[in-house]
């Protein structure tokens, strides 16, 4: 039996690189990479790169409260694997990749948590009231738009924005988004199917004798241990435009790093992991992936698999209910009941006979079910 398994792995190993885009998650992309311009010293690019970076990654935008990280901006250079330079709206930039390991490692001897790459993908309806008249940002191209969905982008958050069709229009008004009617814009939402739902309302006001610009927002925040939601609910001020939007970004960057990101352990546990609704080899090594990338999972492997159900050892150096938080966001897996298996063993493959029996009598620590898409 132990022969055959050892079969099965080689196999297996084999297979990962043909299998390897075969489950894409919803992740960020390129959470290490800067972009910084190019018109300062290179000590300076370097500093700003890895402080945008670890912005990104704990939602801190003021490191000067954690001395252990300011000192390691001076020493920023240790930290840059590569870089290219790039101009954009007639600037010059500089597209900056930093090492994540050597990032990781000294965000966890601080005791700070760090927010992966497994994200929820928010729909964003936004709004602006002038004078009277309330109005959707309707225009992806829009300036304002474009100004938003960069700076968010920029922090690592993905977005999706609502088409503002006649589906939409039918269920949604302006001012349904303005005020928070939470009914209309769920229902509206329902056919985007995101991970989160959020508000945006721009509008001017008059604070002290001085214009100011607003920038107020709702959005769905997980109650834990539940499948429901709660609305959260803020603003923002500011002198112009650039200065709101940014102030906006940094607000919900650390708000949700607050209830996303993980602390890693210097020790790890291994779990075990049942996985159903398997029913071919390339599903079980799309899995083995998909786990691989998770913050926090340390090693991955195989220990028994039947006709619809693999096992796998995970070693975590995160808690095994951190790891179902952050599953919460990848399409692929939907957390199952868990229970004792009883389901008879046979071939993967009808190269591999016969299959490692699973036994009746263990239990999985989580049970998930593969989805696919």
């Amino acid at each position: 039996m132990a022969q055959q398994m050892q079969s099965f792995k080689l196999l297996l190993a084999a297979l990962l690189v043909l299998f390897s885009n075969l489950v894409s998650a919803i992740e960020v992309d390129n959470l290490y990479v800067a972009d910084v311009s190019a018109d300062q010293s290179q000590r300076q690019w370097q500093s700003n790169a890895l402080a945008q970076v670890i912005t990104r990654l704990t939602g801190i935008t003021d490191l000067s409260e954690y001395p252990a990280i300011a000192r390691e901006l001076d020493k920023a250079s240790k930290y840059v694997k590569q870089f290219e330079s790039f101009r954009r709206n007639g600037s010059s930039r500089l597209k900056v990749l930093l090492d994540a390991s050597l990032i990781n490692v000294v965000l966890q001897q601080q005791g700070i948590a760090i927010w992966g790459a497994h994200r929820p993908e928010i729909l964003v309806w936004i709004v602006r009231q002038q004078a009277s008249e309330r109005l959707f940002l309707r225009q992806p191209d829009n300036e304002l738009v474009q100004m938003l969905l960069l700076s968010l982008s920029e922090n690592g958050i993905p977005v999706t924005l609502p088409l503002y069709d006649i589906d939409d229009l039918l269920q949604l008004s302006e001012t349904d988004v303005w005020a928070g009617f939470w009914q209309p814009i769920t229902q509206a939402s329902a056919r985007y199917r995101p991970d989160m739902i959020m508000t945006v309302a721009f509008d001017e006001i008059t604070q002290d004798g001085e214009r100011l610009l607003r920038l107020t927002w709702q959005r769905q925040s997980p109650v834990p241990g539940t499948n429901q939601n709660r609305i959260i609910r803020n603003e923002v001020t500011a002198a112009d435009m650039p200065k709101l939007v940014a102030a906006f970004s940094a607000s919900l960057t650390r708000d949700l790093a607050s209830e996303q990101a993980v602390l890693l352990n210097p020790e790890q546990i291994t779990y075990q992991l049942a996985v159903e609704n398997l029913q071919s080899l390339a599903d079980v090594v799309a899995v083995e992936r998909l786990l691989n990338r998770v913050l926090g999972v340390a090693a991955v492997t195989l220990s028994e698999f039947s006709e619809n159900e693999a096992r796998f050892a995970v070693d975590l150096q995160i808690e095994l209910a951190q790891l179902n938080r952050i599953l919460q966001w990848e399409p692929a897996l939907t957390l199952a009941d868990n229970g004792l298996s009883t389901k008879t063993a046979v071939a993967i493959s009808d190269r591999l006979e016969p299959a490692v029996q699973l036994h009746p009598v263990s239990l999985a620590d989580a049970r998930y079910m593969f989805l696919r898409r």
